[in-house]
């Protein structure tokens, strides 16, 4: 499906960089260069809107966006197979018919239609990726976007094992203080990456990058891809009832499986958690 008048449906972003290194296509621009570069021709039909791009569009200039429930309603049948590719939160908000999948990288829509998909980006620069002495036992830094962050600071402020910085970053994060995020995480046996506003973040696979291990925590896991991999083969999961525990599961971890979390993250991040990988895998999937 290719739907009409591509600078409504989709537009380039006027938001502000984020992550403020990233360079290119995001996410759903990338699925739909790559889904005409390869002319893919399948039963399920491509909606080919940047939901992400429209809705953060709308939001930074303070303009009304499109109405995309008419344009669906026009252009889908009920009874047709579909599929979408969304980056934000909680989108979309629409409506589509009933053989629709989603596959979303926010988290926050649910329904048996939502396949999840890792949220990411362009690649770290190879210049901020430099192996490191983990001095540091674990870190987070980032803003206080859920009462989980809350949570876990609490529970780890008084650790002097542990870097915790919640106080400057913003939407608007500069460069300067991505670096600062860099350099302790590459410093830092294990990257905290609990949940924000939605289910998942960033964080979460820059910490892949940046060669430490991630340590997701969450109300409701929202892990991509689980048809195929084992998180816990490389990423600890604490759960909100295990919060106040972090510190002592983090330290029942030995260094030999520390190794082994730590190596089988490097085997599976270019298949699955690249813009690449992330394509492929749903394509396979469709």
């Amino acid at each position: 499906m290719v739907l009409v008048n591509s600078e409504q449906l989709r537009p380039q972003s006027i938001s502000p960089i984020y992550p403020p290194y990233h360079q290119g296509d995001y996410l759903e621009e990338y699925f739909y260069r790559r889904w005409n570069e390869e002319n893919i021709k399948l039963d399920r039909e491509y909606i080919d809107i940047f939901w992400t791009n429209i809705f953060c569009n709308a939001a930074f200039a303070g303009t009304s966006s499109p109405d995309l429930q008419s344009i669906l309603n026009q252009s889908c049948v009920s009874s047709g197979k579909y599929f979408t590719v969304c980056q934000f939160d909680d989108g979309p908000f629409e409506d589509f018919p009933k053989d629709t999948v989603i596959f979303s990288a926010g988290g926050n829509r649910e329904g048996p239609e939502i396949v999840p998909i890792p949220l990411i980006c362009s690649p770290i620069p190879s210049s901020y990726i430099q192996p490191k002495d983990k001095t540091i036992f674990a870190s987070f830094i980032g803003s206080r976007t859920h009462f989980i962050r809350n949570d876990m600071c609490k529970y780890l402020r008084d650790k002097s094992e542990y870097i915790l910085d919640s106080g400057s970053w913003t939407p608007n994060v500069q460069m300067s203080d991505f670096e600062k995020f860099a350099n302790i995480t590459s410093s830092s046996k294990f990257g905290l990456a609990p949940r924000g506003y939605g289910r998942s973040s960033f964080r979460l696979y820059e910490i892949m990058q940046l060669g430490a291990v991630p340590v997701y925590i969450s109300d409701i896991f929202y892990l991509p891809w689980c048809d195929e991999l084992d998180w816990n083969d490389f990423c600890v999961l604490v759960d909100e009832d295990n919060l106040k525990d972090i510190d002592s599961i983090l330290k029942s971890i030995s260094d030999s499986d520390y190794q082994k979390l730590l190596d089988n993250g490097k085997k599976v991040y270019n298949e699955y958690f690249t813009l690449e990988g992330m394509f492929q895998n749903i394509v396979k999937r469709i």
